[in-house]
């Protein structure tokens, strides 16, 4: 038997941009405070002659540039929270207490449905739980998966 050569098994990769372009490895370029701002554009041509037909470009003068005011973009309103439907039993007359509750108070406090209604309701005795079992942080967990059925009393 001959003696084979092993096979040349190196990871080439794609290689590096042919016209000097791709990823630059430092990151830090990213941040807007690192970037490299670009020339200022040309001005436009300040005249003193009420009406001017033709411009002569040498002896015209630049403006120098106005102190640029950051303006800051306008705020965007919040991202409404992404909704959750939730089913619970509860009594019937507390059902009802709690509808009439939402018919009579809805217009005053500023509820715009029934749901957000009971989500303000829900909010508030989270919030008292916090307050009063967790030094009012909120408590991990919520989306792990709750015990099915009823406790079983022993």
């Amino acid at each position: 038997m001959s003696e084979q050569q092993a096979p040349d098994r190196t990871i080439r990769g794609f290689g590096t941009a042919r016209n000097g372009g791709g990823v630059h490895p430092d990151a830090s370029r990213l941040l807007a405070r690192n970037r490299v701002s670009p020339p200022p554009s040309p001005q436009p041509v300040r005249s003193d002659a009420a009406e001017v037909t033709d411009i002569d470009m040498e002896r015209a003068t630049v403006v120098p540039p106005r102190a640029q005011v950051r303006r800051q973009a306008p705020q965007a309103a919040p991202r409404p929270a992404v909704k959750a439907q939730i089913n619970v039993m509860v009594a019937s007359d507390l059902r009802a207490r709690v509808r009439s509750a939402y018919r009579a108070t809805s217009a005053a406090e500023g509820h715009r449905s029934f749901s957000d209604f009971v989500a303000s309701l829900l909010e508030a005795e989270a919030a008292r739980l916090e307050q009063q079992y967790n030094a009012g942080q909120r408590f991990g967990g919520g989306e792990q998966p709750l015990t099915p059925g009823r406790p079983l009393d022993a």
